[in-house]
């Protein structure tokens, strides 16, 4: 092809094709030390990850002041409320001074309120 197609040529009319050819022998990719010598020349930033070392604490960074409390029991509903947040560390210090699990606590406040209000 030597000119570009028009927009308004026949759309059915055959595409001349016999400029394609395929590719010769094989393309080789450079080794390793050369690609890594030429961007180090030009000051390339390798977008690898840095290794952590073991003494980082990956920890630190979570968006909570407590420890998670999860495990594997079963449950797989969700239940999401909003409340304010002395009621919320009102909750975590009564599973943590009793080392119930969140669900677990919510289950036993269920209970107690279910009690309380069959009297």
């Amino acid at each position: 092809m030597r000119q570009r197609s028009s927009i308004f040529d026949d759309p059915r009319s055959p595409l001349d094709v016999s400029d394609f050819k395929p590719a010769v022998g094989k393309q080789r990719r450079p080794a390793p030390a050369a690609i890594d010598e030429v961007s180090s020349k030009g000051r390339f930033q390798s977008r690898e990850p840095e290794p952590v070392a073991p003494t980082q604490a990956t920890d630190d960074q979570s968006s909570t002041k407590r420890r998670p409390m999860v495990y594997r029991t079963g449950r797989n509903k969700v239940f999401s409320v909003k409340t304010d947040p002395a009621t919320a560390d009102a909750f975590y210090a009564i599973a943590q001074e009793n080392g119930w699990k969140a669900a677990e606590t919510f289950e036993k406040a269920i209970a107690a309120l279910k009690r309380e209000l069959a009297k």
